[in-house]
């Protein structure tokens, strides 16, 4: 694992452009995102919530209502941690641990009614600069990939047709049968990229998802927008911010 702080490019505040610094090196004066090069990286495959859609919040209070509701108190880092499971079984696992017992149409209905939650909270948005990068990798030469826990419903109300099309495949929940944190959203990715897991770069929030990708040979970028640096350690490099990962790709 590695923290990165260099300033190879200047990102503006407002994520609307991306300005390459000069530099002496025939590497970097002839491609925008040298790291990717360097690495021998073919793909980047992001994940969705806290990494390309600023959710965190909602995520959470929709999971903390819907979990009081069944009279269980949660703390935002037990969300966060297992954040890249399916909803049922993240439901179920924090009520198993206070000893609350629920069937699986109980289960559904708070699925629902969490999804419910969610939407009441307000609009979910790309993170500043997300809609610059994507397709400036893409121009780059990149093939890019998001791979989700979350259903296809849930993703559409934020990625629409014309959104879709920065990314060569999307992965939901509704196209895998074994979930993060088993391997198969981050191969299935790299299957039909036609990536070999090894060439393909995973950004990734969550240990779940950074334990996924890496069980399916990818290497990993850890984000730290919902948890700290302690919990992403597993991450082949870690960044604080989008700033951070703009230049550490660009480094």
């Amino acid at each position: 694992m590695q923290h990165y702080r260099v300033c190879e490019i200047e990102w503006s505040q407002s994520g609307q452009h991306m300005q390459e610094l000069e530099t002496t090196s025939n590497v970097h004066r002839t491609s925008p995102f040298p790291f990717c090069n360097r690495n021998r990286f073919k793909a980047v495959i992001f994940d969705w919530d806290g990494v390309l859609v600023d959710s965190a919040e909602n995520y959470r209070r929709a999971y903390e209502m819907v979990l009081r509701d069944a009279g269980a108190c949660v703390t935002p880092r037990e969300i966060y941690i297992r954040e890249g499971q399916p909803t049922p079984q993240l439901l179920a696992a924090l009520l198993a641990l206070r000893q609350i017992s629920a069937t699986e149409t109980q289960i559904r209905e708070m699925v629902e009614r969490r999804r419910n939650y969610d939407a009441a909270l307000g609009p979910r948005e790309f993170f500043p600069g997300i809609c610059d990068l994507l397709p400036a990798l893409r121009a780059s030469g990149q093939k890019l990939a998001m791979v989700t826990g979350s259903s296809r419903r849930s993703v559409e109300l934020v990625l629409t047709p014309e959104r879709e099309c920065w990314f060569d495949i999307v992965i939901t929940a509704d196209d895998v049968t074994r979930p993060k944190p088993d391997p198969q959203p981050f191969a299935l990715a790299a299957e039909r990229l036609g990536v070999d897991p090894e060439c393909c770069l995973v950004v990734e929030n969550a240990p779940f998802g950074i334990q996924a990708a890496h069980l399916a040979g990818c290497r990993t970028i850890g984000i730290c927008t919902t948890l700290g640096t302690e919990d992403l350690q597993r991450a082949d490099w870690i960044v604080q911010d989008h700033g951070e990962l703009a230049r550490l790709l660009a480094s």
